[in-house]
């Protein structure tokens, strides 16, 4: 029997990115409407796996919002070791509600680690993502609340996804 520490890599982080970007494409084939576009999907998919990588990731959120409120989103919270049991598929999403005068964004929360980081650190890595975020608040539920859906795990890293369960 071996023990030891097990260490993530990049290729972990992008197994754990790809499966976020299949629930965008599926996001973007049941609304139609272009959003997320795939080359948007392409950039957050490159941006999640580049923040996964480097423990910098809190919690992302991609969605429609109405009057500052998310509609229909999914949230990703990093989870690092602490998801137990499988890998998930991605997919699942049975998500209806009335997407008129909605548009779409995402919104990106920080992890302590990404705190720890000197200003200098934070620039120099801000700089290689393929797009730089505007600074707003996040988004509040039109109605509903946030349920845990599904787990995206490899390695030492992981993700636990939320869904809006509209009340």
């Amino acid at each position: 029997m071996q023990t030891g520490t097990f260490t993530h890599t990049a290729i972990h982080a992008r197994h754990v990115a790809s499966k976020v970007a299949a629930d965008l494409k599926r996001l973007q084939r049941m609304y139609r409407v272009g959003r997320p576009s795939d080359s948007e999907i392409g950039e957050y998919q490159e941006e999640l796996a580049m923040l996964l990588d480097k423990d910098c990731l809190g919690t992302v959120t991609y969605g429609f919002k109405r009057n500052g409120e998310w509609v229909v989103a999914l949230k990703y919270e990093a989870a690092g070791g602490s998801l137990y049991g499988g890998d998930d598929d991605p997919g699942g999403l049975r998500i209806e509600a009335e997407r008129s005068g909605t548009c779409f964004t995402s919104f990106l929360s920080y992890s302590a680690s990404w705190s720890s980081l000197s200003s200098e650190e934070k620039r120099t890595f801000k700089a290689l993502l393929p797009f730089e975020r505007v600074k707003e608040y996040e988004p509040g539920l039109e109605k509903g609340h946030w349920i845990e859906s599904r787990k995206y795990l490899s390695g030492t890293l992981g993700v636990q996804r939320f869904l809006i369960k509209r009340i």
